[in-house]
């Protein structure tokens, strides 16, 4: 009879010690055309993200990917601006009122005062990062809200502050 012993080191910790988060590469997501919703559209004002086009048809059943949002400038100069962007689901392609939920958000703000969790999420870094072109955002999304599946998807960006401005591309991949 063979016997294993099993030890576990108690001292490995389970993630980075840092408590600033890891600067990754950027991850390969695909752009097609047909899941994209804007191509370096700029935002001063709250509004749909559509200058590719208004909204996604994924057709009918679970689907699950990533919203990439790449930005290439996000104005932070007057030290109160917020950016939220959400992914809206909806079954009525016109996105009737009490026809849509939010499937997805993500938040950009000057001051951590601004953020959605004010308390634990700091301000946001400028944009583009030094020596890019741009800062890439890939978050992870289905179009399944409780019991609902949503056939179309719209992005909304709601911009507050003294003089938010946006400039981003974003759109859709398929897992």
């Amino acid at each position: 009879m063979n016997f294993f012993t099993i030890t576990r080191n108690s001292e490995m910790p389970l993630s980075n010690p840092s408590p600033l988060p890891s600067v990754l590469p950027h991850r390969a997501v695909p752009l097609d055309v047909a899941t994209a919703f804007a191509a370096g559209q700029t935002l001063t004002a709250s509004g749909y993200v559509n200058n590719t086009q208004t909204q996604v048809d994924i057709g009918n059943g679970l689907w699950e990917g990533r919203l990439t949002l790449e930005l290439s400038a996000l104005d932070l100069s007057s030290n109160d601006e917020t950016y939220r962007l959400m992914l809206l689901g909806s079954n009525d392609a016109a996105f009737g009122n009490g026809n849509v939920d939010i499937l997805a958000t993500q938040d950009f703000a000057a001051a951590s005062a601004g953020r959605l969790l004010p308390t634990v999420a700091p301000a946001s870094n400028s944009m583009p990062p030094s020596g890019r072109l741009s800062g890439r955002f890939v978050v992870p999304v289905t179009n399944l809200r409780g019991q609902f599946l949503f056939r179309y998807l719209q992005l909304y960006a709601l911009l507050g502050g003294t003089t938010p401005s946006i400039t981003l591309s974003a759109w859709l991949a398929a897992e």
